[in-house]
C-alpha cells in the first residue's frame, strides 16, 4: 500500500502530458487482470474532478511486491524521458479549447454540425456505422507507447487516398460524405475535419437512443506533410465486425484501452446498425402521398424529418443490445462481431447486460475519452462540449 501512494504520489508531481502517458502505460498493465475486474471496477464512477485510479496487481510476497513497484516507476520514468524527447510529425492531436470562441459561438457551431450530419443521416441511414467506425479509427490512429497519432481528423484522407488500407475500403463513401461536409461547411462556419469526424460518430449513437456525448472540441489541422499515407499509416483494426478478435483487441490495447472499450464500442456498432434496419424498413413500409400527390417518406425515428433539427429517438440504448449480442453468440450467430467470443469482451457484456445504468454511463465517459486520445491542450483551459447544456 505504501509503494501504491509512492507511485501514485510522483504520477501527480509529474507533467500532466507525462502523467496522461504514464496512467495509459499503468492501465495496460492493469488490464492484464481478469476481465471482471476491468469491466465491474469501472462501474464505480467518481467525480469528474477526482484523480484516475491506478490498478497494481496484487503481489502474494513482498519482495515481489518491490519488484511490481520497482517495474511501475521505471516505466514512469522511462515516459517521462519520452515526453521530453522531440516528437515524430504525428506526436499528437492539438486542441485548442478556444478556437471557436464563447461557449455561445461554440453552441453555435456545434449546432450547425449535428444538424448537417442529421440531415445527411436521414438522406442515408446505411452512413451511421460508418460515421461511428471512422470516429473510432481515427482514435485507434493513437500509440500509448509513444503518444504518436491520434483522432486528428487524418482518417479521411487516407481513407480516400488512391490505394487505402483494406480495412478502410468499405467507408470509402461515408469518407466523402464528410469530406464534402466539412467543404461546404467552411464557407461559412470555423471547423476542423477532427471535429467534424468527432461529431458525426457522436450523432450516430445519439440516433440510436444513446445518450448525448461529450466531445471536447477545438482540434487542430493535421499539416500536408503529417497526414498518414497507406505506406505510413500504422496498422488498422477492422470494425466491421468480420475482424479477427485478437487483432482487433490488440489495435484497442495499443491505444491504451481495454476490454471494456472494446465491448462497448461493437456493442454500440450492433445497436445504431439496428436502428439503420429498422429506418430502412420505416422507408418502405411508411410512404405517405403529399398535396402535390407525390411519393414523401415520414420517419418516425431518431432521425427526424429532412429539416428537422431534433427527432424522437428509436427504441433506447440499453442493456437489451448485449442480451442480443450474448444470445446471439450462443448461437454462433454469424452477425455477431468476433470479439464478443473473446472471454474478456463476453464478459464486459454480460455484465452490461446485467446493469443498464453503468452501460450508458460508461458509454459516455468512453466516447469522450476515444476522441481525447492523444490531446495535447494550447491556447485556454480544458472545455468539454457537453450537448446537454
Amino acid at each position: 500500500m505504501k509503494m501504491r501512494c509512492i507511485t501514485a504520489s510522483l504520477l501527480l508531481l509529474l507533467q500532466p502530458n507525462t502523467a496522461s502517458a504514464a496512467f495509459a502505460l499503468l492501465n495496460q498493465e492493469a488490464c492484464k487482470s481478469s476481465a471482471s475486474t476491468i469491466c465491474h471496477a469501472s462501474m464505480k464512477h467518481s467525480d469528474a474532478d477526482a484523480q484516475p485510479s491506478i490498478s497494481i496487481p496484487r503481489a502474494t510476497t513482498r519482495r515481489k511486491a518491490i519488484t511490481n513497484s520497482a517495474k511501475f516507476l521505471t516505466t514512469i520514468l522511462t515516459t517521462t524521458a519520452l515526453t521530453n524527447t522531440p516528437k515524430s510529425a504525428l506526436a499528437s492531436v492539438t486542441v485548442d479549447p478556444d478556437r471557436y470562441g464563447d461557449k455561445e459561438l461554440k453552441m453555435a457551431t456545434v449546432n450547425i454540425v449535428k444538424g448537417q450530419v442529421r440531415d445527411l443521416l436521414t438522406a442515408n441511414p446505411q452512413l451511421a456505422s460508418p460515421f461511428l467506425q471512422l470516429s473510432m479509427q481515427d482514435a485507434l490512429t493513437y500509440d500509448a507507447s509513444t503518444g504518436d497519432g491520434g483522432p486528428d481528423g487524418s482518417i479521411i484522407p487516407l481513407t480516400l487516398s488512391g490505394n487505402p488500407p483494406k480495412v478502410l475500403v468499405g467507408l470509402i463513401p461515408a469518407a466523402k460524405e464528410l469530406e464534402t461536409l466539412r467543404k461546404t461547411l467552411k464557407r461559412t462556419t470555423e471547423i476542423t475535419m477532427a471535429d467534424v469526424v468527432a461529431l458525426a460518430g457522436a450523432e450516430a449513437i445519439e440516433t440510436a437512443g444513446g445518450p448525448r456525448l461529450v466531445v471536447q472540441l477545438g482540434k487542430g489541422e493535421t499539416k500536408s506533410s503529417s497526414k498518414p499515407t497507406p505506406s505510413t499509416a500504422g496498422p488498422l483494426p477492422d470494425l466491421s465486425g468480420r475482424g479477427n478478435r485478437s487483432d482487433v483487441i490488440a489495435a484497442f490495447r495499443r491505444a491504451g484501452l481495454t476490454e471494456r472499450d472494446v465491448a462497448i464500442f461493437f456493442g454500440v456498432r450492433v445497436a445504431v446498425e439496428k436502428v439503420v434496419e429498422d429506418v430502412v424498413k420505416v422507408e418502405e413500409e411508411a410512404q405517405e402521398v403529399n398535396e402535390m400527390g407525390e411519393s414523401d417518406v415520414s420517419f418516425p425515428s431518431s432521425f427526424g424529418g429532412p429539416k428537422e433539427k431534433y427527432g424522437k429517438q428509436i427504441g433506447q440504448l440499453d442493456k437489451a443490445i448485449f442480451v442480443s449480442i450474448l444470445a446471439g453468440a450462443k448461437k454462433k450467430d454469424n452477425k455477431i462481431p468476433d470479439v464478443f467470443y473473446d472471454t474478456s469482451v463476453a464478459e464486459c457484456a454480460q455484465a452490461y447486460a446485467k446493469k443498464k445504468a453503468d452501460f450508458v454511463k460508461d458509454l459516455r465517459e468512453a466516447y469522450g475519452s476515444w476522441m481525447s486520445l492523444g490531446a495535447q491542450y494550447t491556447g485556454g483551459g480544458i472545455l468539454l462540449f457537453d450537448s446537454n447544456y
